[in-house]
């Protein structure tokens, strides 16, 4: 792997910091997290417009084809901005899910996607049961179609979607699992929304006897099974890349405030404990930074990456809760004021997880694989 960026990757990373930087200042930020949607929908388009939505979607589709690596990059530079925005999801995780499916409704619904017409996310969580284990919504036959019932937690955006990627079992056992491209708007969908401290807006999505025509079927069994790991696993590349995006801006702001601040007379930053404090967070910054960008070239090049994902993904839930509090401390009570922009990036930076103990589920594949 050549850890250099070439010219276009650097000029891709370059214009959307000067590009954000413009659009997306921590007053803006503030203003698109208090919208009740938690983005704003005029600069969703207007990254459509820019071709951002659609950079590493096929040209078929309108996109411009480039690498999930390069997709990353532009990731990293939303999480630098702390940019209140779908992307993450629709993006990375349905929208590379939609390139990868087959079907003429897919393409249809990617191509809108690209331009920012349509919004898709995910919906693979499904609901604990009384005993703590995962129920996914049940779907079984009817004629040429499909009923849906049951239920999935913590699905974001949910209330600015048009349409969402819904994972269920099949009633038959043998079919296994089974994956549709579901419009929002289909009649007995209820979306309520949960309470958070981010902007995701979470919702409980649940289906009460949904009827679905049989092009809503995306794939089932070991395809669907496939496509769902495939969608999860750039997920958890983009979500450690908005992290090193987030936290590089952290580090910079926290560098800033240790050359300014002032304590016996002379500059907080002059006490050497202070900049021991500093040089572990850039240790542990590029420590993130790399092992993604290593995740996603390798996923870029066709091969498989699961266990460098999974050591990004364990690596990041050990430092970020570090990092952070290392962050803290220096600012001291100005950074634990709702006022600062610290507290912005606090409540962005967080590890990825698909269940309630993920550092366990990734240290295990990366300690099997």
């Amino acid at each position: 792997m050549d850890m250099q960026l070439n010219e276009a990757q650097q000029m891709l990373k370059t214009s959307a910091r000067e590009f954000l930087s413009e659009s997306c200042p921590p007053k803006k930020v503030r203003e698109m997290r208090a919208l009740p949607a938690g983005f704003s929908p005029d600069l969703w388009k207007e990254m459509g417009s820019l071709g951002w939505l659609g950079l590493a979607f096929p040209e078929s589709a309108g996109g411009s084809e480039m690498q999930f690596l390069d997709l990353c990059l532009l990731i990293e530079e939303l999480g630098h901005a702390c940019v209140p925005s779908p992307f993450l999801d629709a993006i990375a995780g349905a929208g590379l899910l939609l390139a990868e499916a087959e079907g003429t409704n897919s393409r249809d619904v990617l191509r809108k996607v690209s331009t920012g017409e349509a919004l898709v996310v995910p919906a693979f969580g499904g609901l604990d049961d009384a005993d703590g284990y995962t129920r996914l919504p049940v779907a079984r036959r009817e004629g040429e179609s499909y009923v849906i019932d049951g239920a999935h937690l913590f699905v974001p955006y949910a209330t600015s979607v048009s349409h969402l990627f819904c994972l269920a079992r099949s009633a038959d056992p043998t079919e296994g699992a089974v994956l549709f491209l579901v419009a929002a708007s289909e009649p007995g969908i209820t979306l309520t929304p949960l309470q958070s401290m981010r902007d995701e807006r979470p919702c409980r999505l649940d289906f009460t006897s949904v009827l679905l025509p049989a092009n809503a079927l995306v794939a089932s069994g070991d395809e669907a099974d496939r496509l769902v790991r495939l969608a999860q696993q750039h997920m958890d590349v983009a979500r450690c890349c908005d992290n090193a995006g987030a936290l590089a801006w952290v580090l910079e702001d926290t560098v800033n405030y240790a050359k300014d601040r002032k304590q016996f007379g002379q500059p907080l930053g002059s006490f050497q404990v202070i900049q021991h404090y500093c040089a572990d967070m850039h240790v542990m910054l590029e420590g993130i930074r790399m092992s993604a960008y290593h995740a996603a070239w390798k996923m870029s090049e066709g091969q498989d990456a699961a266990r460098d994902i999974a050591i990004a993904c364990a690596y990041a839930h050990d430092v970020i809760p570090r990092f952070m509090g290392i962050a803290h401390q220096i600012h001291g009570a100005m950074g634990v004021t709702i006022e600062h922009d610290l507290h912005l990036y606090s409540t962005r930076a967080f590890a990825p997880a698909r269940t309630l103990a993920p550092l366990s589920d990734y240290l295990e594949t990366a300690l099997t694989l």
